[in-house]
């Protein structure tokens, strides 16, 4: 099977060749690791751009984002390929400089800009939509212009790198729930929830409008998978309550699960934390995967397996905060085994880090795929 065939099996829960393996993305500092540095980095650029236009840097910045962009996620999905993995994920992230220091998105975001080993890191600090009638007035993301930029953006990497590496769509950063709760704040968010439920279904469904377009729009550019991502939980348990969670995502998530399937795709939810207890909210969102299944957070991968391994591909389960960060490669391998002994029997798994961070290292996510292949391979029995 090539890698494509590969990861569509274990999506319909079947048994392909062997275990396939996944990355949701790789940090700069590590693709500069695996193919070398660029020969002139984000911040050397910003700081020439500056010199160059002293008045308008920002807005020429914010002209050459489209192609940077790309060209940062067709580097990644190079590193990725050479690292081995047989998925990434791939989408737009539409930022505007507010300054050399500061990103500034659609939805009312404010990013610092930090710097990632000469690369540019975003990192949210807060939210602007401080009120319903701050977002009454907000000159609001247009679903049929992020649209055209997935379709492009994902067109370009796509011909690229389509028969290297089986690339999946995500919305990275501009989740239904995260790009919501983010553009407000939590304060503000869990006070509107209480106060005026209204305008967090209204929230919510806009958003759910514009993930929907951005899935056709790279459907249409070739790809067959979608990833929603946006944390739902931490590690004590789900940030809104279950019952909330059905009333005001359920709808949206199955929605936008819908459409995916409806354009012969698969869809996988991402989010950190700990969901053992909204497993079924999950399966009746729609989605076909589950991704991260951190031990760290408390999901216990052998309960989630005989819970939902019959409805959800798991997707995750290699630890990034020390395994693949500081563990040896004997630690790497053994915690791949294990993970493959409990979820592969039966297919429906797919090995992954559960997250991504600058800290982990390439070599570790090497061994991790080296690892996958020496004892991925079906038939799998379970247990060991």
């Amino acid at each position: 099977m090539d890698s494509r065939e590969r990861v569509l099996t274990a999506l319909e829960i079947k048994e392909p060749d062997r275990v396939p393996t996944h990355v949701i993305a790789l940090d700069a500092n590590n693709v500069d690791k695996v193919l070398g540095k660029p020969e002139i980095n984000d911040f050397q650029l910003i700081e020439a751009i500056k010199q160059q236009y002293p008045d308008n840097y920002a807005e020429k910045l914010t002209e050459g984002l489209a192609a940077l962009e790309t060209e940062i996620f067709s580097r990644m999905a190079e590193a990725s390929w050479k690292l081995g993995f047989d998925a990434i994920q791939v989408g737009i992230i539409p930022y505007t400089f507010r300054n050399d220091k500061e990103f500034i998105d659609p939805w009312g975001r404010i990013w610092e800009i930090r710097n990632n080993e000469g690369n540019a890191f975003p990192f949210y600090r807060e939210g602007l939509i401080t009120s319903p009638e701050v977002w009454e007035e907000w000159n609001k993301p247009d679903a049929e212009k992020l649209a055209e930029e997935m379709h492009e953006f994902t067109s370009q990497i796509y011909k690229k790198y389509n028969d290297k590496i089986f690339l999946i769509g995500v919305d990275d950063f501009i989740g239904i729930f995260e790009s919501t709760w983010q553009s407000m704040g939590i304060v503000e968010f869990s006070r509107q929830i209480m106060k005026n439920p209204s305008y967090i279904k209204e929230r919510f469904e806009f958003q759910t409008n514009i993930i929907c377009e951005l899935i056709k729009a790279s459907f249409d550019a070739g790809l067959e998978v979608w990833t929603e991502s946006g944390d739902l939980a931490w590690k004590s348990g789900t940030f809104m309550r279950p019952e909330d969670m059905r009333k005001y995502l359920l709808p949206c998530y199955k929605r936008m699960t819908k459409i995916a399937h409806d354009l012969g795709g698969k869809c996988i939810l991402h989010s950190d934390g700990n969901l053992m207890g909204v497993l079924d909210f999950i399966v009746d969102a729609g989605f076909d995967g589950l991704h991260s299944l951190d031990p760290m957070a408390g999901m216990d991968l052998a309960k989630i397996k005989q819970q939902v391994g019959d409805k959800l591909c798991l997707l995750g389960n290699i630890d990034v905060s020390y395994t693949l960060s500081r563990g040896s490669q004997k630690e790497v391998e053994a915690a791949v085994k294990k993970a493959i002994q409990i979820a592969g029997s039966g297919g429906g798994f797919i090995v992954s880090p559960t997250n991504i961070h600058p800290a982990v290292k390439p070599e570790n996510l090497r061994w991790m795929v080296e690892a996958t292949k020496k004892y991925g391979a079906y038939p799998i029995k379970r247990g060991g």
